[in-house]
């Protein structure tokens, strides 16, 4: 896959993880927005986002989501933009550490919800799920990578 493509799916997968932290951080705020999840035995979003395992220190999970990506967003713009003139190396690095920074916040967030609440969220599910795959993708498309090869 081409660099250009891969900053395009990271684009992509930035937005869409903005747009569902945006309806998650909508829901803790205006009780008018539906809910549209099932409130089944395992998959109960009301419940994780209910939890006191949404907040961290008092700020929903879902507005630290939001940040994420925002700044995820930025990473990428800048990422796409300096492409030409060769991405900077602690612009590949920031990218890398705020991927990782996004992985972390998932696995604590899993045994939140799986370990501690016992529910999971959909909506949550499929943030987590774009972050994995961001972390994917930036492995992926790291130059220094390709450029080794296989081994």
């Amino acid at each position: 896959m081409q660099r250009r493509s891969y900053d395009r799916l990271r684009m992509l997968l930035s937005v869409a993880g903005l747009l569902i932290a945006a309806y998650l951080t909508l829901l803790h705020y205006d009780s008018n927005v539906p809910l549209v999840c099932s409130g089944g035995s395992l998959v109960n979003c009301e419940q994780v986002l209910t939890s006191s395992s949404a907040f961290v220190a008092g700020i929903p999970v879902a507005v630290l989501g939001v940040v994420w990506f925002v700044v995820e967003v930025a990473l990428a713009l800048l990422s796409s933009r300096t492409r030409a003139r060769g991405e900077p190396a602690w612009l590949r690095a920031a990218g890398f550490a705020w991927v990782l920074t996004g992985t972390a916040a998932v696995l604590w967030l899993v045994y939140q919800e799986l370990g501690v609440i016992g529910k999971i969220c959909a909506w949550c599910t499929a943030v987590h799920v774009i972050i994995l795959a961001l972390l994917v993708v930036q492995v992926q498309s790291d130059p220094l990578r390709r450029a080794a090869g296989p081994r």
